[in-house]
């Protein structure tokens, strides 16, 4: 899982640094530069009894990032009592799809800038509202989701039928086109709106829409 979180990361623009384990962390964090964003798999049923390795990991945290926490993300088994966290942060509970933890940090974080350069995208998905360097505007729901999934997968073409099963989360696809075309000529309005490059939603004729990160 580890892998597979930190490959998922790297695609999305993010520098990652990995542990093997909490102790590993506790020695590999102070050599390092302040993260922005932690997550971590909180293994076992934690009680935060004094033994407990997570509870120890834990007050660490709190002492070593005293002045500037990061972004707390925690992983934890479904059914699993909530432990003592020093930092809070985002629980999600395992299984859990892949794309959430993207999610958990760009809520908090923004979209990652790629070697200086990025869509320049500000998306809350608390609030709906899309913020750049030119102004802000407000997204439904659906345009809101949809630009979330667009920006999760930069420069992949991505089918209406898919986006309607992932994004809407519809099991049947018909009339994917006409209602995928519909709200993506709605988000792209409001980007011309907010942003001097509209053309990040393009569309790739017979195959679907490729967002330009």
């Amino acid at each position: 899982m580890r892998d597979a979180v930190t490959a998922y990361l790297r695609e999305r623009g993010y520098d990652t640094a990995t542990a093997i384990s909490y102790d590993a962390a506790m020695e590999s964090l102070p050599w390092q530069p302040r993260p922005d964003g932690m997550v971590v798999d909180v293994q076992g049923v934690p009680r935060g009894e004094l033994g407990s390795t997570f509870a120890h990991f834990s007050v660490w945290l709190s002492g070593a990032f005293v002045a500037a926490a990061p972004t707390m993300v925690y992983l934890l088994h479904k059914g699993t009592r909530r432990p003592n966290f020093r930092l809070e942060g985002t629980v999600i509970k395992k299984p859990f799809p892949i794309e959430a933890v993207g999610e958990a940090l760009r809520e908090r974080l923004g979209h990652p800038r790629r070697d200086g350069q990025g869509p320049g995208l500000d998306l809350d998905l608390q609030t709906n509202t899309l913020r750049t360097a030119h102004g802000e505007t407000h997204l439904t729901n659906i345009e809101a989701t949809l630009l979330a999934y667009l920006m999760e997968h930069p420069n992949e073409i991505l089918h209406p039928k898919h986006l309607l099963v992932d994004v809407w989360q519809y099991s049947d696809a018909t009339g994917a086109s006409t209602l995928v075309r519909a709200h993506v000529s709605n988000l792209r309005r409001k980007l011309r709106d907010v942003q001097a490059n509209p053309d990040q939603i393009q569309t790739v004729r017979g195959k679907g829409y490729r967002f330009s990160a």
